[in-house]
């Protein structure tokens, strides 16, 4: 029989801002959001694909395996990891209070999660091809990288994506990138990531045993093609350091002129200053000043 199970959600939770934020206009290959409800393939334990659907019932998430085999286990910490129901942000609210600007625009969107990429290759990916560049182009040379190595699965006539390993990646040449519109650049730097995972010297294991978030900000800025704004993306996303902020965002620079009403973009000491005030929750502030670009 499939697989139906519920996990229950916590306080200051809300499924309806998360939703929003997974379906933001944006081409994204790597889940559907329709009808209340998101469905996403996953690679998950040594079960090979699990796809899921998850939608709200009473205070808890309904999760319906729709194809695969997977243990109740590995679902459940997958997506409480995924849509962090594990954080305890209700002091936010509080800590917010110092700045007025910033209180409204929590209490607005009071219940949005910080959604993560688990996948720590597909989160290092996923920046460099973001890299100056504008959201839609980026998620369009993404979907031409998962569909033209990622795995997938049909179900009820829709196509369902993972994304690919390193291994996969490293199947492209420079050429099959370049067709795809990528940069030389950026081309090369997806190889070199792909080459680092698979040579063991990068792992979510390694650098979750770093203390400090600047040791792993480091480490992460070692690789080629990960600079300051990349390595605190992947810090935030992946590996949930709370102190991490996208200095040089375009959404982070454009939605601090829009809370505070400037005419011009911050500067980075206008920003340090800011973040200052709120020590241990810069990830999830810049989270929903993201959010309030809608």
């Amino acid at each position: 029989m499939p697989l139906s199970l519920s996990i229950p959600t916590p306080e200051n939770f809300s499924f309806k801002e998360c939703l929003w934020f997974l379906d933001r206009g944006f081409d994204d290959c790597l889940h559907k959001v329709k009808g209340g409800s998101v469905t996403k393939l996953l690679r998950i334990g040594s079960h090979g694909h699990s796809l899921l659907s998850i939608s709200e019932s009473g205070n808890a998430l309904r999760v319906d395996l729709l194809k695969g085999e997977a243990r109740e286990s590995e679902i459940v910490n997958y997506i409480t990891e995924w849509l962090h129901l594990k954080g305890d942000v209700a002091p936010l609210k509080a800590i917010a209070r110092q700045d007025a600007d910033l209180e409204q625009l929590v209490e607005k969107y009071w219940g949005l999660r910080l959604i993560s990429i688990p996948d720590l290759f597909e989160v290092l990916c996923w920046s460099i091809i973001g890299q100056q560049i504008n959201l839609t182009f980026a998620y369009k040379l993404k979907r031409s990288l998962v569909e033209a190595v990622g795995e997938s699965e049909t179900y009820e006539g829709e196509v369902y994506h993972v994304f690919p390993t390193p291994k996969q990646v490293l199947e492209l040449s420079f050429d099959d990138l370049k067709a795809m519109q990528y940069s030389s650049q950026k081309a090369r730097y997806l190889h070199i990531v792909a080459e680092a995972f698979l040579a063991g010297e990068i792992s979510v294991e390694k650098l979750s045993l770093m203390e400090s978030t600047p040791e792993m900000l480091k480490c992460l800025m070692s690789l080629k093609g990960v600079g300051e704004w990349t390595a605190n993306y992947v810090a935030m996303k992946c590996l949930r350091r709370p102190d991490a902020i996208t200095y040089g965002d375009a959404g982070l620079l454009n939605g601090y002129k829009y809370l505070k009403g400037m005419d011009r973009k911050p500067t980075r000491q206008e920003l340090e200053a800011f973040f200052e005030q709120f020590p241990g929750w810069e990830a999830y502030i810049v989270f929903y000043i993201w959010r309030s670009l809608a």
